[in-house]
């Protein structure tokens, strides 16, 4: 309601008072269009390059995080490979007490050799398929203690367990362990099944478990890290988080309390419970490590990257208020101009409105102004003289009325007369001559009566093959027709006389052909569902292609229905009657012509 009341009031001011009312807004507009406008394309570009460097620099990372996994999966295959430890843990697993303590003991050399080519494996074990393990702990430098494993009850640890029934590599979450004499740490264990390949029917005779310090994972994706403005961090599919820049977030999952949320969504969620990066406009993006066992997160921090942004936008509106100071001057100054020409121009009309044909606007310039100023005259002759030719039209219209009136005493003494020969026919049994007579005045009522009338197939066939009779009689039979026409298009609509005068130019211009038995096939079918299809063929001795150009070609415009006939009667009509929806055209053939009309198809 409010927006209407300010429409009418601003429509209800003067000109100059609009103009200034549109050119102080164009003026404001552009300053916040400018601002609006800098601040999108800034941000979009920042955000497009800030969004290419970070999936650069994930994707570098996510390379760098399965090549760390990759060299773990390397040593699991080297010892699986290994037929030593095959060997070796058949002694642990039968508890052959002759040679148990040497085969733990050539374990332990081995796993030794490993961890210390790997210094950020914490520690390594072989366990055997009832329990029984043979480590190597970094941390302790010992195989009897370790920091990293519960060496007592691998029997009933649930990794192990789980490896022996999987032939994939299993991790697990990282673990926090504090100790009074090896300190804190966050390590995670990998853990994979050892087959003996030569009795590989028989199932797994042990495992393989790695302890991985998380220390080392963090370093080789977290490299250079921006903690204010983007930060990665690394979680497998439950949401547990794996590795973590800061140490405090390890072990936490990113779905507590958004079970049903996507990553994306639960990463934020999580972060900003946290106040981590303290931001609502967190940007994540997400890689997929070993077939989606984890996942690399980065999010970004959008409004720390764009904080250089908001001063730009201060400047550009600076500047826009400047120029809009300028653009309100020189709007003042054209809207007074306009003003003075407006008014001439509203001072001329309204006295053409009262009836003063001889006003004339002038004015100096060649601006829009000045061109209504001149069309405006113009047009003010234009009427003048237009008003006279209406008061001469009128006095035509009077006496063409005059003549449609007594025009319309011929036909009916044209019908009596018929009428009374045919019962004179009739009278002296002269019933050929009585046919005729009879089809000759339904064809001349047909032809006559409303002659623009539209009627249906059906009633427009009954009057053509009537004439056809009567051109039959007096050609002596010469020529024969047929009609193919679908019984479902009998109920359609036409216009009245549009056949005819093709039937006639074929009778008395295409006969007698070269055949010596002249025919005529009137074709009638749908055509495309909205269009019916009028063809009139013959076998005469067709067209010249001068003619069949004209005729393909013919613009009614250039010529008046009162100098048309035949043919050129039906092109005019049918783009008086349809317009653009219909068409005609002359095709020639090997013997006679085809003349092809197309007109709506409607019931």
């Amino acid at each position: 309601m409010l927006h209407k009341i300010i429409v009418k009031t601003f429509l209800s001011l003067n000109l100059f008072t609009k103009l200034m009312i549109m050119f102080l807004l164009i003026s404001i507009l552009p300053i916040f269009l400018i601002q609006f406008t800098s601040y999108k394309i800034s941000t979009s570009t920042i955000e497009k390059q800030t969004k290419e460097l970070i999936m650069a620099n994930l994707q570098q990372s996510s390379n760098s995080v399965e090549g760390f996994f990759r060299a773990y999966d390397n040593i699991i295959l080297d010892i699986y490979t290994d037929s030593s430890y095959i060997d070796n843990l058949k002694y642990i697993n039968v508890w052959d007490t002759k040679n148990y303590y040497t085969a733990k003991h050539k374990i332990e050399e081995k796993l030794e050799n490993i961890v210390y080519v790997y210094s950020e494996i914490l520690g390594i074990a072989i366990v055997g398929i009832n329990g029984d393990a043979t480590f190597y702990d970094t941390v302790t430098l010992s195989g009897e203690e370790s920091f990293c494993f519960d060496v007592n009850n691998f029997r009933t640890n649930a990794m192990f367990k789980d490896s022996l029934n999987v032939k994939h590599a299993i991790y697990s979450s990282t673990i926090h362990k504090s100790d009074r004499s090896y300190g804190s740490k966050n390590y995670f264990y990998i853990a994979h099944q050892l087959t003996d390949f030569n009795n590989y029917k028989n199932g797994p005779v042990g495992s393989i478990i790695l302890c991985i310090d998380e220390n080392a994972l963090r370093d080789v994706y977290s490299a250079g890290m921006d903690y204010n403005s983007n930060l990665t961090f690394l979680v497998n599919q439950k949401g547990d988080i794996i590795s973590f820049p800061i140490a405090a977030y390890v072990g936490l999952n990113i779905f507590e309390g958004y079970r049903n949320d996507s990553t994306v969504n639960a990463t934020k969620n999580f972060f900003q419970n946290n106040n981590f990066m303290n931001s609502k406009q967190l940007e994540v993006h997400i890689s997929s490590i070993n077939d989606g066992v984890f996942s690399l997160i980065n999010v970004q921090n959008l409004t720390y990257a764009l904080k250089d942004v908001q001063n730009i936008s201060k400047i550009i509106i600076l500047i826009g208020l400047v120029f809009g100071v300028v653009c309100i001057l020189i709007s003042m100054s054209f809207a007074a101009g306009t003003n003075k020409s407006v008014k001439k121009i509203i001072h001329a009309m309204r006295k053409a409105d009262q009836g003063d044909y001889d006003v004339q606007i002038s004015l100096e310039g060649k601006d829009e102004f000045a061109r209504i100023a001149q069309h405006f005259n113009v047009m003010i002759i234009r009427i003048k003289e237009s008003n006279q030719q209406e008061k001469e039209a009128l006095v035509r219209k009077k006496n063409a009325e005059i003549r449609s009136l007594e025009a319309q005493i011929n036909p009916h003494f044209l019908y009596n007369t018929l009428d009374a020969i045919n019962w004179v026919a009739i009278e002296r049994e002269e019933f050929h001559i009585s046919k005729m007579l009879i089809n000759l005045a339904t064809i001349l009522r047909y032809s006559i009566h409303r002659c623009n009338e539209i009627v249906t197939l059906q009633e427009e066939l009954e009057y053509l093959k009537k004439y056809i009779y009567l051109q039959q009689e007096r050609f002596c039979y010469s020529f024969q027709y047929v009609i193919h026409i679908d019984d479902a298009l009998l109920d359609s609509k036409i216009h009245k006389l549009l056949i005819q005068p093709l039937i006639e130019n074929t009778i008395v211009h295409g006969f007698p052909g070269n055949t010596g038995h002249d025919e005529i096939d009137i074709v009638i079918q749908r055509q495309y569902d909205t269009y019916i299809q009028i063809q009139v063929k013959d076998n005469g001795k067709g067209m010249s292609q001068e003619l069949v150009d004209l005729f393909n070609n013919y613009d009614y415009r250039m010529d008046t229905i009162e100098t048309s006939i035949g043919v050129r009667n039906v092109i005019t009509r049918l783009k008086l009657y349809y317009g653009s929806n219909s068409c005609f055209h002359v095709d020639l053939c090997e013997q006679g012509t085809i003349v092809t009309l197309m007109i709506p198809y409607e019931i």
